[in-house]
C-alpha cells in the first residue's frame, strides 16, 4: 500500500474537463494502494454506499447543508415553506449558503446547476486540507471524480432518450359511465 504512490499517478482533474480517467479505473487504484477501510471510504463517495469513516461523514454533512441551502431557495421561489424538505446536519455553514444563494441567481437552470457543483468542488477541495499528501487528498479526488463523471455522463442524446421514454408511456383513461 503507498498512499504516496497514489497521490502521485492521479491525473489533475480541472472543473468542467473531461475526466482523465475513470471511476472504475479510480477505484481499482485506490484498492489496490490504500487500505481497506480508505478504499471503501473512495467507493462510498462515489457510489453513495454507506460508510463511518469520517471524510464520508463531513462531506455528507457538507452535502446536506448543500441541499438543504437548495430547498430553501426553491421553496422560496414557489412560496412554500421548506420544512418538510429539510434534512438535520451535523454542522452549519453560512459560506455553502450564501454560494447557493448566489448561484440561484442564474436564470439558467445548466449554469445554476454547474454552479451548485462548483460548490460542491470547493467543499471537497476545503474538507481536503492543505496537506496534499494525505487520504483526504484521494477522497477530494473521489468527490472531484465523481462530479466531473456525472457531467461526462450527460449527452444531448442521453437526455432525448430520456424524455422519450417519459413522454411515451401509455396513459390509460378510466372510462366514465353516465
Amino acid at each position: 500500500m503507498s498512499l504516496i504512490y497514489l497521490l502521485s499517478s492521479l491525473p489533475l482533474l480541472t472543473f468542467e474537463a473531461a475526466p482523465p480517467l475513470t471511476v472504475e479505473a479510480f477505484l481499482g487504484a485506490c484498492r489496490e494502494q490504500l487500505g481497506a477501510a480508505d478504499a471503501e471510504a473512495a467507493a462510498a463517495l462515489i457510489n453513495g454506499s454507506p460508510s463511518r469513516h469520517a471524510f464520508v461523514e463531513a462531506w455528507r454533512d457538507k452535502e446536506a447543508i448543500l441541499r438543504n441551502a437548495v430547498a430553501r431557495e426553491r421553496a422560496r421561489a414557489a412560496g412554500l415553506d421548506a420544512a418538510r424538505w429539510l434534512r438535520p446536519t451535523a454542522g452549519c455553514d453560512t459560506l455553502v449558503e450564501s454560494l447557493v444563494e448566489d448561484a440561484f441567481q442564474e436564470s439558467d437552470p445548466l449554469s445554476k446547476e454547474k454552479e451548485l457543483d462548483r460548490i460542491r468542488w470547493g467543499v471537497a477541495e476545503e474538507l481536503q486540507g492543505p496537506d496534499p499528501l494525505t487520504v483526504r487528498a484521494v477522497l477530494s479526488y473521489a468527490v472531484k471524480l465523481s462530479i466531473l463523471a456525472k457531467w461526462r455522463a450527460l449527452s444531448p442524446d442521453a437526455g432525448r432518450a430520456v424524455f422519450d421514454s417519459l413522454t411515451q408511456t401509455p396513459v390509460h383513461l378510466a372510462s366514465q359511465t353516465a
